[in-house]
């Protein structure tokens, strides 16, 4: 079956951390809480309402908690759209992969992966 909805949801997902980290936010809180959300649930099962949502209207559902560490945000944008397209390929929810690939742990690993193309870079994480 065909995901009409990946695309437009990877790509807001990615302008949503991008903006976090410009904003100085706490990456690992924000992008944990993000994908264990119910907006992500519903996003993961690719309901219309939550997959069209633009980035500033998903950010306006998460309140801003404020961090010490700066983060790359291009970086993060790239993190945002992984996350995304790793959830399309496992079919696992958000919420297993934020657990299973916390980011703490993919931050580091994106500055290597994200010179990769998208699907090899989620081959190699998903086959570990």
């Amino acid at each position: 079956m065909t995901d009409y909805y990946i695309g437009d949801l990877a790509e807001e997902t990615g302008t949503l951390f991008g903006h976090w980290a410009d904003n100085h936010l706490d990456m690992n809180q924000m992008v944990t809480r993000y994908l264990g959300s119910r907006l992500r649930e519903n996003s993961d099962k690719r309901y219309a309402k939550y997959c069209t949502q633009s980035w500033d209207e998903m950010a306006d559902q998460f309140p801003n908690i404020y961090g010490e560490q700066a983060y790359d945000a291009t970086l993060c944008e790239w993190l945002g759209y992984f996350y995304t397209y790793l959830q399309g390929y496992t079919k696992k929810s958000s919420r297993e992969l934020i657990e299973q690939y916390p980011f703490l742990v993919m931050y580091p690993r994106s500055k290597v992966l994200h010179d990769l193309d998208m699907d090899l870079a989620i081959k190699k994480v998903a086959e570990q």
